[in-house]
């Protein structure tokens, strides 16, 4: 059978809305499935991880957005059981990273046609020894305050309820520039240190965009082995401003203000506390040490003839 795990509150409620018409589908198709649609996310991976125990699920899909599939990545890494999405969130990366279509039928069959192929995963161990799991991107910095502020706001409710959930994070960007402070970094990568001045953000990927799109990483693939740093440096708020634009196609790689870095093992030490996203959830403060993991989950995507 499958396995939903479904926030209803995602996308300011399109998650309830997407489930009804998913639930719809699959009675019509008579398709076996369970689904779970407690609003505690502990309890709901609790009652994931029962089910899974039991070895008769035979994939698993979250319905919601980047945060709903995150809380299930302890669960799925290394199990062998596969992830799929239906995208219901504001930002949506996971579903953009494997292409995933954003209307909804067009995700269900993916899930129900698709195929299953490896994906690497971040594991972050933090400065307090927690481990933190992460499948698309863990921001450090500036990108991190602006995550913090539009999960807060009140604003990002009415781009999600405008259908253009996006701009959230534009609206977050502008609020945040003016108060935040750049801070001295130590980035190592495979060993290999490199100190920056005036860091704004220190953005580790898995994938290539975060953010509702923006293009962060643009060389980073989900199973290439390797984390993509994009670490932007020694520039002034205007000029940070400037460069916002250029993220949502990758071209801000090629300014002297980016650096990228490229490894299996990321360290980012500061001279005071940054602290960071992963997937768009809280995931601890610097210092920080990443890995990629290799291979360890499977997530459905489509098919090489659909």
């Amino acid at each position: 059978m499958y396995l939903f795990v479904v926030n209803e509150k995602a996308g300011n409620g399109r998650g309830r809305k997407v489930w009804r018409s998913v639930e719809a589908e699959l009675q019509s198709r008579r398709v076996a499935y369970r689904a779970i649609t407690e609003a505690d996310e502990e309890k709901a991976c609790a009652q994931a991880a029962e089910l899974l125990r039991r070895g008769e699920v035979k994939a698993v899909a979250a319905i919601g957005g980047d945060g709903t599939l995150h809380s299930l990545l302890p669960l799925l890494a290394g199990s062998g059981v596969p992830l799929g999405i239906i995208p219901a969130g504001s930002g949506n990366d996971t579903a953009r990273a494997f292409r995933i279509p954003k209307r909804t039928q067009d995700a269900l069959a993916v899930l129900l046609n698709g195929q299953a192929r490896p994906s690497d995963i971040l594991s972050a161990s933090l400065g307090s020894g927690e481990r933190r799991l992460t499948l698309t991107a863990l921001a450090v910095g500036f990108d991190a305050a602006i995550v913090r502020d539009v999960n807060g706001s009140r604003y990002k409710r009415w781009c999600n309820r405008l259908g253009v959930g996006s701009l959230a994070y534009i609206i977050g960007l502008l609020r945040v520039l003016t108060r935040y402070q750049p801070r001295q970094v130590t980035v190592r990568v495979d060993g290999q240190q490199h100190i920056f001045d005036n860091v704004w953000l220190s953005a580790i990927s898995n994938t290539s965009s975060y953010g509702g799109g923006l293009r962060i990483n643009p060389g980073a693939e989900p199973a290439d082995g390797l984390l993509h740093v994009c670490v932007v440096h020694d520039c002034t708020p205007w000029k940070l401003l400037r460069l916002f634009p250029t993220i949502l196609n990758g071209s801000h790689v090629r300014t002297r203000v980016v650096t990228v870095l490229r490894g299996a093992s990321v360290e980012i030490v500061s001279d005071r506390p940054i602290e960071a996203f992963g997937d768009g959830e809280p995931a601890g403060e610097t210092p920080i040490t990443a890995k990629c993991v290799p291979n360890q989950l499977l997530f459905v995507t489509a098919s090489a003839s659909g």
